[in-house]
């Protein structure tokens, strides 16, 4: 019979971590946030994602669903390790992908996304929503919405007079892209 001493720890293998794939959608609208002096350190302090630009010209649906079928099978990575990041139109247009069900992604952070109402009803989806945004309450239909759906929403909203400060947005974003890669790397 052997016996288990109590002061040994057991030695398990080290999982490694899941591959996560930051795509940065790069629309018809130059970016706020995700400027070239915010993605190096959003890099730096990611080290277990892979960052990759999908640039489109128009914030088409199936521009964005094309693009990120190519990444995904470049990168040899399932939906579920996907994190987007995009602004303005591009956002929106992923936003309502996602919310949709047609978008299958870890998550989405969508920047400055336009904050009218959607033009369907949310359906449910795991995909993880993250916004930053300065929207006006009298329009913030969107915001809304995801606060009544039953899905994984966070919302930093941005004041008014924090709107010309891309320096409080781009800290906000931070904040997310760091909670999303953490989560997406489990």
């Amino acid at each position: 019979m052997q016996t288990h001493s109590p002061n040994k720890t057991a030695i398990r293998p080290a999982h490694d971590a899941l591959k996560v794939v930051v795509a940065v959608i790069a629309g018809p609208d130059g970016p706020l946030i995700a400027t070239a002096r915010t993605l190096p350190r959003w890099r730096r302090l990611t080290p277990l994602a892979l960052w990759a630009t999908v640039s489109i010209r128009h914030a088409s649906r199936d521009e964005i669903l094309r693009g990120l079928a190519a990444l995904l099978a470049r990168q040899d990575v399932h939906a579920h390790q996907l994190i987007l990041l995009a602004e303005g139109k591009a956002a929106r247009a992923a936003l309502e992908l996602a919310l949709q069900g047609t978008l299958d992604c870890a998550a989405i952070l969508a920047i400055a996304v336009p904050c009218a109402a959607l033009p369907f009803p949310i359906v449910p989806t795991a995909v993880a929503v993250r916004l930053v945004v300065d929207c006006e309450d009298a329009s913030a239909d969107l915001i809304t919405a995801l606060r009544a759906a039953d899905i994984d929403a966070r919302i930093i909203r941005l004041s008014p007079a924090a709107n010309h400060d891309t320096r409080t947005a781009a800290s906000a974003t931070e904040t997310f892209v760091l909670e999303l890669v953490a989560n997406a790397s489990r």
